[in-house]
């Protein structure tokens, strides 16, 4: 037997680990470009970098997924910083990233972003341009892979929801450079053969795996079909070209199934619900019309027709009789109402003669009591006139008496002015001004 040492896969799995874990590649940058980007539902971010010659896997935790300030895309040319670790259940050497930097866009990312931009401007990947879901699809035409996991997946979930749905089968190539061409041959063919849909579909891939989904001459012959484009590319962090200008974009090729597809057992449900309801609203509409057949039938004059009609005559001869005694009621009432308006106009008239009479004999009371009035009160004012002119200070001026004031009030004594005051004497006829030049006070 040999004498050849002999130890477990674990064993040597767990030594390169040791040794890789020891590598110190977190105290450099490591330059490459983003691939396979995968942003898990947990926050965790699973993908690759890579150049021309070489390709590691790599995981960022979300701990540092949240520090980044950037959102991480697929293409992108990045700087990262980690250590060096191997998963031992699989043997696989992957990098767990803690820091990354951009270091500029790839160059298929680049020129993606270049031929959405020009695209854009051009009005291709406009909502007003894009056709509407036709109303019932019954026929589609599927373009993708011959051998490939999008095709099964389509027609595994046509057969499960929609089996009696037509489809018919393009194939193309959807990788590669002559990818494009081939897409765009099929697409022209399917578009004239009156399809209600069109699907355009391949599974997951890198981004370089969808890049023939971002040519421009598909972008141009999508937008310029007649029939309504469904497409389903890649999975659901994949966006291409082809997504932007379809009429509707799916997020996965069973999507895109799914969207063009009603389920029958759905269908069936709802056509036997259709169906309880059609019955009940005709057993509605039948006992409807039984009721009224029934109530007609029931009429009298279904009974005996003839009996009917003179019973009706015979009601409408007594209304006749009534209608003339009313409008005999009607003239003799009128009659009788002339006649009070005759009467009431003879009184009013009479009462409007009265009362002129009455307004001229008070008017007559009113003058003559006035007149006395005024003769009463001409003679007590002349008396008073008398008294007045008695009484006032002026009769009394005439007698040879004077006032005298300066201005201000009269002068009752000497004490009241000053030598040089102007003063005003006020006589029967006239007013005198004078200058005090000398005052005197008697005593006594």
């Amino acid at each position: 037997m040999s004498q050849d040492m002999i130890v477990p896969i674990s064993a040597v799995v767990s030594r390169i680990k040791t040794i890789v874990s020891n590598i110190e590649v977190h105290k450099v940058w490591i330059q490459g470009e983003v691939s396979n980007l995968t942003k898990h539902r947990s926050g965790h971010y699973y993908f690759s970098i890579k150049d021309n010659y070489a390709e590691l896997s790599c995981v960022m935790f979300s701990s540092y997924v949240n520090k980044l300030t950037f959102s991480l895309e697929e293409g992108m040319k990045v700087l990262v910083k980690g250590s060096l670790n191997v998963y031992e259940q699989r043997g696989n050497l992957q990098l767990y990233v803690r820091t990354i930097k951009q270091d500029g866009m790839g160059e298929l990312f680049l020129e993606f972003e270049k031929r959405k931009e020009m695209l854009f401007k051009q009005g291709y990947f406009e909502d007003s341009h894009k056709t509407i879901k036709p109303d019932f699809i019954e026929n589609i035409g599927l373009i993708t892979a011959k051998e490939g996991a999008a095709l099964h997946d389509v027609m595994s979930t046509i057969q499960r929801r929609w089996p009696m749905l037509k489809v018919t089968l393009y194939p193309a190539y959807v990788q590669g450079s002559f990818a494009p061409a081939s897409l765009i041959k099929q697409l022209k063919k399917a578009d004239q053969n009156d399809h209600d849909a069109i699907l355009i579909v391949r599974g997951g891939g890198s981004f370089e795996d969808l890049f023939c989904f971002n040519d421009v001459e598909l972008v141009k012959t999508i937008y310029n079909a007649k029939t309504y484009i469904v497409s389903g590319v890649g999975h659901e962090v994949d966006t291409t070209l082809c997504d932007l200008v379809s009429d509707h974009r799916s997020v996965t090729p069973t999507a895109a199934a799914q969207w063009v597809t009603n389920d029958q057992y759905d269908v069936l449900n709802e056509i036997q619900n259709k169906q309880d309801l059609l019955i009940n609203q005709m057993r509605h509409i039948l006992d409807v019309n039984q009721t009224r057949y029934l109530n007609i039938s029931a009429n009298p004059y279904m009974q005996d027709p003839k009996l009917w009609i003179k019973q009706k005559q015979l009601a409408l001869e007594n209304l006749e009789s009534r209608l003339d005694k009313h409008k005999e009621m009607f003239s003799n009432q009128q009659n009788k109402i002339e006649e009070l308006k005759k009467s009431m106009y003879h009184a009013f008239n009479q009462k409007l003669i009265n009362a002129s009479h009455y307004r001229e004999d008070k008017h007559k009371e009113m003058i003559h009591a006035i007149e006395l009035y005024h003769m009463v009160v001409k003679k007590h004012l002349k008396e008073n006139e008398g008294l007045l002119d008695a009484y006032s200070p002026l009769k009394v001026l005439t007698r040879g008496y004077s006032i005298t004031n300066n201005n201000e009030h009269v002068i009752r004594s000497v004490n009241e002015v000053n030598e040089g005051d102007m003063i005003f004497t006020r006589l029967s006829d006239g007013t005198i001004t004078s200058k005090i030049i000398k005052k005197e006070k008697q005593n006594g």
